[in-house]
């Protein structure tokens, strides 16, 4: 393909628009020509376990999406939200996507009481608008929205949960390369860590004081 402007052509080797092709899946004719789909494994360290925490305290979690369920992330925040004994929630926000359950969830922890802090990316490519509408109503909840700097992008994705367990503190992590979206979960190759190590939680409650501190 070629694109002329008004002093300049630039020729491209392949298509204008790869993006574009996407939409062909939703044509009958090529529909019939794809494989049949692969469901989302349950991640194989979860299997026969009904409690997150105890899980993750076993062992650390690695889940490789799309491959493997996006549910263990969500029921993170879900679990974390209604738990009486988390005292605190904070998450990294880029590209979060419309009717996140995972929004949802961070909002009822700030009506539950809970501490809740959410980095908010306003500089997120093509969701600027819906970054800035989000913050709003996180704030009406109780959320203490953190805007990312000036100069640079906020483009870790993390989550930190402090939840108080006898006498002690613990903290669970959640560390991914991709972000908290639901749908986007199910089409692009990520990885992503679940992990309650002193050394992880060290570092991301660092990271926080950081992102929140400076802004």
């Amino acid at each position: 393909g070629a694109l002329t402007y008004a002093s300049a052509r630039h020729e491209i080797d392949g298509l204008l628009d790869a993006k574009a092709v996407m939409q062909l899946l939703d044509v009958p004719p090529v529909q019939r020509l794809t494989g049949p789909p692969w469901p989302p494994q349950q991640p194989s360290d979860l299997i026969g376990t009904d409690d997150l925490w105890t899980a993750v305290q076993n062992r650390d979690v690695l889940l490789f999406h799309p491959y493997e369920r996006f549910d263990p992330v969500v029921e993170l925040v879900t679990s974390a939200a209604d738990d009486p004994d988390v005292l605190a929630i904070k998450q990294t926000l880029y590209r979060i996507g419309k009717d996140s359950p995972v929004i949802g969830a961070l909002r009822r922890a700030a009506e539950n009481g809970k501490q809740v802090t959410a980095v908010v990316e306003l500089k997120a490519r093509f969701d600027e608008e819906y970054n800035i509408d989000l913050s709003r109503q996180m704030e009406e909840s109780g959320i203490n929205a953190v805007f990312g700097f000036v100069r640079w992008k906020t483009h870790c994705k993390a989550t930190l949960v402090v939840r108080r367990e006898g006498k002690r503190l613990r903290r669970y992590v959640h560390l991914s390369s991709g972000n908290y979206n639901t749908a986007t979960a199910k089409i692009y190759t990520d990885l992503g860590l679940l992990t309650c190590h002193p050394d992880f939680g060290k570092d991301v409650s660092a990271l926080f004081n950081v992102l929140t501190g400076f802004n």
